[in-house]
């Protein structure tokens, strides 16, 4: 098989169903059971959600999701990237200057606050699929996750 499939998505949470039919339709066209293609569309849906919120949290006004599915003979790959565009980045940068000088204690807690609760959602996340891993970029707020799921012969 080894096909790719990229998907382009605003980082506005109403576009996560297009997500998660993408995820569906792509699992069970490589040939999924109903039970991987379920556990694989809820972990895409906790991907976006995650790298969404962070997009917020973070303060940016113009992001978005980027999918890539990558279809292997035996599995399924996704790879969920949120960022926001150079504009608002530059815009968010320039605000989380002005905010450290003004609140770093304060933007130090609330940093380490979403990191936990973006850690745990993540980790649980891992329970629906066979491998994963993540990463939180501190400057833009934007996440990166790699979720694969192996196909049972």
């Amino acid at each position: 098989m080894g096909q790719n499939v990229e998907l382009r998505l605003p980082a506005d949470p109403s576009y996560i169903v297009v997500a998660k039919r993408c995820a569906s339709a792509l699992a069970s066209v490589a040939g999924f059971d109903v039970e991987s293609v379920d556990d694989l569309t809820i972990a895409v849906t906790q991907a976006c959600e995650n790298a969404i919120a962070c997009l917020q949290a973070a303060g940016a006004l113009a992001g978005k999701v980027d999918l890539v599915f990558k279809l292997e003979e035996s599995a399924i790959e996704v790879e969920v990237k949120s960022t926001v565009s150079r504009t608002a980045e530059e815009a968010a940068m320039a605000r989380a200057a002005a905010e450290r000088a003004r609140h770093e204690l304060v933007v130090r807690e609330q940093a380490v606050r979403m990191a936990a609760s973006t850690d745990l959602a993540l980790r649980l996340m891992g329970l629906l699929v066979d491998d994963h891993s993540y990463r939180l970029d501190q400057r833009t707020g934007g996440l990166r996750v790699r979720l694969t799921k192996y196909r049972i012969s």
